[in-house]
């Protein structure tokens, strides 16, 4: 879990240094890239879940 706890915090890090500069280090596309990214992770985790444990929350 701290692998991925490490990853979203440099990608968070990244993301909010391209934001507060008027020259970002990173472009549109790639901070979309990145977003996208976890989004898919994210759908991944909660296709994994059982059915009932979906609609739980």
């Amino acid at each position: 879990m701290t692998d991925l706890s490490d990853e979203l915090a440099v990608k968070r890090a990244t993301i909010r240094k391209a934001r507060n500069s008027t020259k970002p280090a990173l472009p549109a596309e790639q901070v979309l890239a990145i977003l996208n990214d976890n989004l898919a992770r994210i759908q991944a985790v909660i296709d994994a879940l059982p059915q009932e444990e979906r609609h739980a929350g």
